[in-house]
C-alpha cells in the first residue's frame, strides 16, 4: 500500500490516549500479514486504558537486530479526522488536528518493512513496538519489558520536523500542584473572619518564576480552581496544577526545590495552610554524537544523501523512559510541524522518503 494512502486510511481510524482498540486491532492484521509473531501486552490496565502495546517481531536471515517504536494513541480532538491535501502537504479539515503525530511513524515503519521485505536482501531481526499512552504521560513505554528485545538500541519514530532531524535529547518533566487552605466565612457579613485562599493562591502564582526560565528549562501553570460554586463566601480552598521541563536533572530539580519554597514563604503569615505536591514523570536524556544509535541515523540519511540535523527537542518521548530503563534511543523527524493543533500539517516530500529511511536504518542494522 502507498504510504499516504495508508496514512490516509490510519488518521480515519479514531484513536485517544486510553482508547486505541481499533487502531491497534488494524495494525495488528497489517503486522501478520508481513509475517510478524503479534503480542499485546498490558500495558492499559496500568492507567485505565482499553488497549496495551502491540510487540511485533519477525525473524532476520542475517545477524543484527532492529527495534522501531511509535505511538498508537493521540491527543484530544483527534476523532473523525479528514485528511486534505494541499501544497505537497496534508492538513486536516481545520476542525481536528491531522494526528501525524504519531501515525506517520506508524505509516513510516510500515512501509520500510514493506521495501525490506521486497528487496528480497537479508535482512536482521526486526522489532517494533507500538505504544499506548504516550501522548497522556508516556505510560505505554513504562510498561513496556524491554526484555523481549535484543536490538542494542531504538529508533523512535516520532518528533517534528522535516527528514534529517534527529532528536539525540529531550528535557524532563515534574508534574506541581499546590493547594492553599483558608477558611470560609460570609463574604458580606464577616468576611474578616475568612482567610481567602484563593486571593493567596493569586499572589503566589503573580511572584512565582515561570515561562522561559533559561535555555534548558521552563514552567508554565495553566489549571487553577476552587471550591467554591458561590460568590457570598469566602473562599476557602484554591488548588493550581503545572509542570516544569529541563534538558537538566539538575535545574528540575533545583525548579521543584525552588517551587516548594516560593509557595509556603509567599503564603508566610496569611493564616493558611499551604500544600505542595512535586512528581518527576520522566527524566531527561541526552545522547552522545559518537553513539553507535546516533551515528547508525547519519550514516542511513547520508545514504540517502540527506544531511542530517542533530537537535535536541522540547517535549518528552517513550525514548525518555527507554534511557531511563538502559536503552539508547533517539527521536526521528518524519516531516509533521505543529502537532496537537488544528494547524498540523505533513509535508509529503520528508513523508515519503521517511520510508526509505526506515529501510536504510535496517541495512544499517
Amino acid at each position: 500500500m502507498d504510504i499516504i494512502e495508508e496514512f490516509k486510511q490510519l488518521v480515519e481510524v479514531d484513536s485517544a490516549s486510553g482508547k486505541e482498540r481499533a487502531i491497534a486491532d488494524v495494525l495488528k492484521k497489517k503486522l501478520t500479514a508481513l509475517g510478524f509473531g503479534v503480542l499485546e501486552d498490558n500495558a492499559g490496565s496500568t492507567f485505565g486504558g482499553d488497549t496495551g502495546n502491540l510487540i511485533a517481531i519477525k525473524e532476520g536471515t542475517r545477524e543484527g537486530s532492529v527495534l522501531f517504536c511509535s505511538h498508537m494513541d493521540r491527543v484530544a480532538n483527534g476523532y473523525g479526522i479528514q485528511p486534505q491535501e494541499k501544497d505537497g502537504k496534508l492538513f486536516s479539515d481545520g476542525s481536528t488536528i491531522l494526528a501525524a503525530d504519531d501515525v506517520s511513524g506508524i505509516c513510516a515503519i510500515l512501509d520500510g518493512v514493506r521495501r525490506v521485505l521486497a528487496s528480497e536482501k537479508p535482512y536482521p531481526r526486526l522489532e517494533i513496538a507500538f505504544t499506548v499512552g504516550e501522548e497522556a504521560g508516556l505510560f505505554g513505554g513504562r510498561a513496556l519489558d524491554l526484555s523481549q528485545f535484543q536490538s542494542p538500541f531504538c529508533f523512535v519514530i516520532d518528533s517534528p520536523g522535516t527528514l534529517g532531524r534527529l532528536i539525540n535529547g529531550a528535557p524532563g518533566l515534574a508534574k506541581l500542584q499546590v493547594e492553599v487552605e483558608g477558611k470560609a466565612a460570609h463574604a458580606g457579613n464577616e468576611p474578616e473572619k475568612g482567610i481567602n485562599a484563593a486571593h493567596i493562591l493569586c499572589h503566589i502564582l503573580d511572584t512565582l518564576r515561570d515561562g522561559r526560565l533559561d535555555e534548558e528549562t521552563v514552567s508554565n501553570f495553566p489549571l487553577l480552581g476552587t471550591g467554591n460554586t458561590a460568590t457570598n463566601v469566602v473562599c476557602a480552598k484554591a488548588w493550581a496544577k503545572g509542570e516544569s521541563r529541563s534538558r537538566s536533572r539538575e535545574k528540575l530539580q533545583r525548579y521543584i526545590d525552588y517551587f516548594q519554597d516560593h509557595c509556603h514563604k509567599a503564603a508566610r503569615d496569611t493564616g493558611a495552610h499551604v500544600i505542595t505536591r512535586a512528581d518527576i514523570s520522566f527524566a531527561p536524556f541526552l545522547i552522545e554524537e559518537d553513539a553507535p544509535v546516533l551515528q547508525t541515523a547519519i550514516r542511513a540519511l547520508k545514504d540517502l544523501g540527506i544531511e542530517p540535523r542533530i537537535e535536541q527537542g522540547g517535549g518528552g518521548m517513550d525514548a525518555n523512559i527507554y534511557n531511563a530503563k538502559g536503552l539508547p534511543s533517539i527521536g526521528i523527524a518524519t516531516g509533521y510541524t505543529k502537532n496537537h493543533t488544528t494547524e498540523e500539517s505533513l509535508d509529503l516530500d520528508s513523508f515519503r522518503k521517511s520510508g526509505q529511511l526506515i529501510q536504510a536504518l535496517i541495512d544499517e542494522a
